[in-house]
């Protein structure tokens, strides 16, 4: 069993790959999600709405929202959730966490999932700490878990701990092959952006460390360029709203806010011509595996994982360094290259992806982990004979 708390976002992209793959190698595989998860999957992987939530896309999760007291009621509803995903994970021989929304309630549910005797498989997305009001999950979960898997060489370093193994973060050249077909010229039409200028996409979850506030400096001193901004508000529009005034980016910045249906990703990145990715810290990200898999290259800081999804000069660019000057030469360079060096990157990153970033590879190193939970969980004799019943 999967334990993916959102059923919406980059975590369920992840996972869904993850669960067909698993499934093609013989696995009987089901997913913990919400309620209202946005899941399109073959009837082979069980999908069970366990977690549900106060939104903003209905009026009362509206109200509770505008009240402040979103947080508080979805932290209760995860906790009334957890006697029905203890009873569902016994009947599992491992259940793989792919982390929680809230540290501290995800450690209550791995102490009952572990107390009850459940054998856990985590994966740490992300190694580092967004916020330094939250606890690091990574130090934390971790303890909790039978395995961790990590994306990236860099995650594997940072965690430090020996039950760690690294299993790439998969391609997404099949999400990008199901949304349909958008002409460029028509996706810069519907956001008011001229057709004859080099665009830059800024995409995914806005959240501060993503590097806005250097991307809008760099863009103010580099002249030509426009942004387009698209994902749901976490506080980087709000952290930057100063910058977004300034009237060097009046004219030359579009902002489509909000979580984005398949058609509407498929939009940003026909309309664009790379993707930003200024991040000071990071370990892997789905958006860059989006960009891939829509032919589009990618301008990354040379941060954690970064250093080994990039290839730079055939992928995308590695900026000199982590600044807001280095990201504002690269963005010249990247104008400078021209439309069809834009577009052969963008080819090549696509088809290096796929050739890298198999599915069917990361299952079946994901598979082995398994295993090996199990042969430990059951000891030496089952190892021995080959193991593999009851999965």
């Amino acid at each position: 069993m999967i334990i993916e708390q959102g059923g919406r976002g980059g975590i369920a992209d992840y996972t869904g790959r993850l669960a067909e793959a698993l499934c093609a190698r013989g696995l009987l595989v089901s997913i913990a999600t919400a309620t209202d998860h946005l899941y399109h999957l073959p009837d082979a992987v069980e999908v069970l709405g366990v977690f549900t939530y106060v939104r903003s896309t209905s009026p009362a999760g509206r109200l509770v929202r505008r009240a402040g007291l979103g947080r508080v009621a979805n932290g209760l509803l995860f906790l009334a959730a957890l006697p029905r995903l203890v009873r569902l994970a016994r009947r599992r021989a491992v259940v793989h966490v792919q982390g929680f929304e809230r540290t501290e309630l995800g450690v209550l549910a791995m102490v009952a999932l572990d107390v009850t005797g459940a054998r856990i498989v985590y994966t740490a997305h992300n190694t580092f700490k967004r916020s330094r009001w939250t606890l690091d999950a990574t130090r934390v979960l971790p303890r909790l878990a039978c395995a961790t898997i990590v994306h990236t060489e860099a995650d594997r370093r940072r965690i430090g701990r020996q039950v760690v193994t690294r299993i790439p973060h998969g391609h997404y050249g099949a999400i990008a092959d199901g949304a349909p077909h958008v002409d460029p010229a028509a996706a810069r039409a519907a956001f008011g952006l001229p057709e004859e200028v080099p665009i830059v996409l800024l995409f995914g979850v806005l959240r501060p460390d993503k590097g806005l506030g250097d991307l809008l400096e760099a863009l103010a001193s580099t002249p030509g360029w426009r942004l387009l901004i698209a994902g749901e508000e976490h506080g980087a529009l709000a952290a930057a709203a100063e910058q977004l005034r300034d009237p060097r980016l009046s004219e030359r910045v579009r902002v489509c806010q909000g979580f984005l249906p398949l058609a509407e990703v498929a939009r940003c990145f026909a309309a664009a011509d790379v993707l930003a990715l200024p991040y000071r810290q990071a370990s892997q990200s789905g958006a860059l595996h989006l960009a891939y898999g829509f032919a589009r290259p990618v301008i990354a800081y040379p941060v954690g994982g970064f250093l080994e999804s990039v290839l730079d000069g055939e992928t995308g660019w590695l900026c000199a360094d982590a600044t807001p000057a280095a990201l504002a030469d690269t963005l010249a360079e990247a104008a400078a290259a021209g439309h069809a060096e834009l577009r052969r990157r963008g080819a090549r990153a696509r088809s290096w992806s796929q050739e890298q970033f198999g599915w069917d590879r990361i299952a079946a190193a994901t598979e082995a982990v398994y295993d090996a939970v199990l042969a430990r969980a059951r000891g030496p004799e089952w190892a021995r004979h080959g193991g593999g019943g009851g999965r």
